[in-house]
């Protein structure tokens, strides 16, 4: 809950010591009332309760924090053009061996859109929530295909940037799994026993490049300023009370 939150003046911190001096060097004095006879008139006042004590520090504490102005930072990060990559599997290849090379590219190309399609077996359309896409992965199994890849690759990419698009086929028998392939749609094609198509990738579509990092600040003083607030009115009414001092 408090994780990353921080006082951005802290050294407003030392006005506390201000009220302390005053709370022991200047304590509160009233005019004095002389009355003939006081004994007619009962106890003069009564010990203010704990509760009362209570709401003037905590007044005291709570307006402190609010004026150090509890914050939390934050980091944007703005990255260049990256890909939009499709993932085709031909169900014939999915083992374990081949599933847990595709999730370890996954990991590589984590600021980037990844979808994934196993013909007639599952399609996820192009996300960011690589783990539920992995988690989807992993529960694939090996099964014999009798779809081809076609045209309708492209409709995985209607909400892709011109030209940053790409595809990776994996099939051992690319001339029979491959029917025909979208124009302005990069496509890789790799056979199983290829162990470098991850560098390959890589190395030719490079994924995302980091450009710039902003800052910005969440301020949490609202809080203490409210809580400081409800012990200043509490504070105000016991000190109305009758009898109190």
């Amino acid at each position: 809950m408090f994780d990353g939150l921080y006082l951005q003046f802290p050294k407003l911190g030392f006005l506390l010591f201000f009220f302390l001096a005053c709370e022991a060097l200047c304590p509160l004095r009233s005019n004095a009332f002389y009355f003939p006879r006081t004994t007619m008139f009962g106890t003069v006042g009564v010990k203010p309760p704990l509760w009362l004590w209570i709401a003037k520090w905590g007044m005291i504490t709570f307006l402190l924090v609010a004026l150090m102005s509890p914050v939390r930072d934050h980091k944007m990060v703005h990255y260049g053009d990256g890909w939009d990559i499709l993932l085709v599997l031909d169900p014939e290849l999915i083992e374990t061996k081949t599933l847990n090379e595709v999730s370890s590219f996954i990991d590589q190309r984590s600021n980037e859109r990844i979808a994934l399609w196993i013909p007639d077996n599952t399609v996820v359309p192009l996300t960011y929530e690589h783990e539920v896409l992995k988690s989807i992965l992993s529960h694939s199994r090996k099964t014999i295909s009798h779809m081809k890849v076609d045209r309708t690759l492209s409709r995985f990419f209607a909400t892709s940037p011109e030209g940053r698009g790409l595809s990776i086929i994996f099939s051992n028998h690319p001339e029979t799994f491959i029917h025909t392939l979208p124009i302005g749609i990069q496509v890789s094609v790799f056979a199983s026993n290829i162990s470098i198509w991850k560098e390959e990738i890589n190395k030719n579509y490079p994924p995302y490049l980091i450009h710039q990092t902003h800052r910005y600040f969440e301020y949490y003083y609202v809080y203490p300023l409210f809580f400081g607030f409800v012990s200043m009115l509490l504070y105000l009414y016991g000190r109305n009370q009758k009898g109190l001092k």
